[in-house]
């Protein structure tokens, strides 16, 4: 105890706060470098090789993408370790110096071991009644003075041991141990265990209000959002408000890491209490969403994916932007409906991507980015019963509401320079996630709202859905069979004059057929989502003679 206190009263600090940076600094280049390799690697292979050697080759490659990221991950935890145990191991030698400052001041000496004694009293009467008096004072005040060195020392003590507990969870092995296939996985549990072990919290994330996750995230340092972002990728990435490019980086690496970890078989860890069944399908989307995500490496600019939230469980839930929803001048919303699940991502995002391909044909000079948001839990009624869909409800579409909410809401907040034109879609029982969101609290804050093969959108009329109702536009193809499906139990006939939306022309046949091309090229029907969601005024409905068109006041 004596030297530690000689060395803590002359302790500097200055080289734990260099090593820190270095190893953040690392962790810098190393969230650099996995961008690199995967647009100039991995990406362009995933795009142009084919066949058994590409799929042996890419798998090695991703292995080392992978294992950069938890050089990553590992490096930034090390240095918040050094950063943590330094600032107690300051505040140690703060409260120690304190401590000897005010034993001096109260006329005690405090020698190099920092023993402190009471020269006042050496020559005091031991049987004058008033000296025993103030030698019981000075005594219990010499007390305090000693029990406050220690209680520094002691803290001291503490800050290193915990330090150096929190450096030896973080092995390094798993980066050459050519074994070690969930190094992704085990790292972020070795993250988990110094963080701990330093007691180092999760960030305090304003709940529930993307505008206030936005302004937390901006007052925080640039060291402190790399650190949040590459120690807490879950939390980051499923938090609206925040920049896109920061919840793609951050969902990746939370992938990889779950990924990994159903792989090698630590469910209980991650998973307490799941059946084999239900882990095997959480490994199921896990995989599907990491080969869509991989086989969009090295995508044109603006064809990029960024990956805005996911949840494995169950039929599994994607949120994927196409082009960054933060800088583009259109943004739009893709929110699809019955039947949809984790395996639907590679169609859903060709139907995205042929959205906004349609945009950019109506207006060539604005940057349009898309989101396909599987953000609720879409009906499993197969479309063949689409008569029977009212057995559905709008419950799912009211369960998903507030999040679509939130993420729209969120969209405001995270985008960068002028508001984009923002418009939301709905196909099929999607249109009613839509509606249900749109008319709750204060909506969704867009400027359009199109829906194709919608059922209802859980209200009466276009006006219930806290927009502008010439702003909502509606598509139905001639032979769609989700006609049976409406004025039943999801809102009024969003295409009768009643309900108030601007109906527009489609010439697309079927449920599903809304994205679809004609012989001459890009159908009406898509050629007319992509003018909305460009800002555009889309070609309007023309029945065919054999329909007139329906009375005002028809439900």
């Amino acid at each position: 105890m004596a030297s530690d206190f000689s060395r803590l009263m002359k302790q500097d600090f200055s080289d734990l706060e260099a090593a820190a940076r270095a190893w953040r600094a690392l962790s810098t280049t190393m969230d650099s470098l996995t961008d690199r390799h995967r647009r100039q690697v991995t990406g362009p292979l995933h795009q142009s090789w084919k066949g058994d050697d590409a799929d042996a080759a890419l798998f090695y490659l991703e292995d080392v993408e992978s294992r950069i990221g938890v050089v990553e991950t590992e490096a930034m935890a090390i240095a918040e370790v050094i950063d943590t145990t330094r600032f107690w191991m300051e505040q140690s030698q703060t409260d120690l110096r304190n401590a000897v400052r005010r034993a001096e001041e109260d006329n005690f000496e405090v020698d190099g071991d920092g023993w402190v004694s009471d020269p006042t009293t050496t020559d005091l009467p031991r049987q004058d009644p008033d000296a025993r008096q103030i030698i019981a004072g000075r005594s219990a005040l010499l007390g305090e003075h000693r029990a406050a060195i220690d209680e520094a020392l002691t803290a001291a003590h503490k800050a290193s041991n915990d330090g150096a507990k929190a450096l030896g969870e973080l092995n390094g092995d798993i980066l050459t141990d050519p074994l070690s296939h969930d190094a992704a996985a085990e790292s972020a549990q070795d993250v988990k265990n110094a963080m701990k072990a330093v007691g180092v919290q999760a960030p305090q994330i304003p709940e529930g209000d993307p505008k206030a996750a936005a302004e937390w995230w901006k007052a925080l340092s640039p060291e402190e959002r790399q650190a949040y972002s590459t120690l807490y990728p879950k939390e980051i990435g499923a938090t609206d408000g925040l920049p896109s490019d920061v919840r793609d980086d951050a969902n990746r690496t939370a992938l990889a890491q779950e990924l990994n970890l159903v792989q090698e078989g630590n469910w209980d860890e991650g998973f307490p209490g799941e059946s084999d069944e239900s882990v095997n399908r959480r490994l199921h989307n896990l995989q599907v969403l990491n080969d869509q995500l991989e086989a969009a490496d090295g995508a044109p600019k603006g064809k990029e994916l960024y990956l805005l939230g996911y949840d494995s469980k169950d039929d599994g839930r994607a949120i994927i932007a196409m082009g960054n929803p933060d800088t583009a001048d259109n943004v739009g919303v893709q929110v699809p409906g019955t039947g949809t699940t984790m395996d639907s991502t590679r169609g859903q995002l060709e139907r995205v991507s042929k959205l906004q391909d349609s945009a950019g044909e109506a207006d060539p000079t604005a940057d349009t980015a898309m989101v396909y948001w599987l953000g609720y839990d879409a009906p499993e009624i197969p479309i063949s019963e689409a008569n029977n869909l009212d057995v559905a409800g709008p419950g799912r579409a009211e369960d998903g509401a507030q999040d679509l909410r939130d993420f729209t809401h969120g969209l405001r907040a995270s985008h960068e320079g002028e508001r984009a034109n923002l418009t939301v879609l709905g196909h099929s029982y999607g249109s009613t996630a839509v509606g249900a969101a749109a008319a709750g609290d204060d909506g969704l804050d867009a400027d359009n709202i199109a829906v194709v093969g919608s059922p209802g959108m859980t209200v009466d009329r276009a006006d219930d859905l806290n927009i502008d109702p010439s702003h909502v536009y509606v598509g139905l193809a001639e032979d769609d069979p989700i006609r049976d499906a409406q004025d039943l139990s999801l809102g009024h006939n969003v295409t009768s004059a009643y309900f108030g939306a601007t109906r527009f022309e489609t010439d697309t046949s079927g449920h599903s057929g809304y994205w679809d091309e004609n012989s001459d090229g890009m159908s009406e029907g898509l050629a007319n989502q992509g003018r909305i969601i460009a800002g555009r005024q889309p070609s309007a409905y023309d029945p065919p003679p054999s329909m007139p068109a329906q009375p005002p006041g028809h439900l």
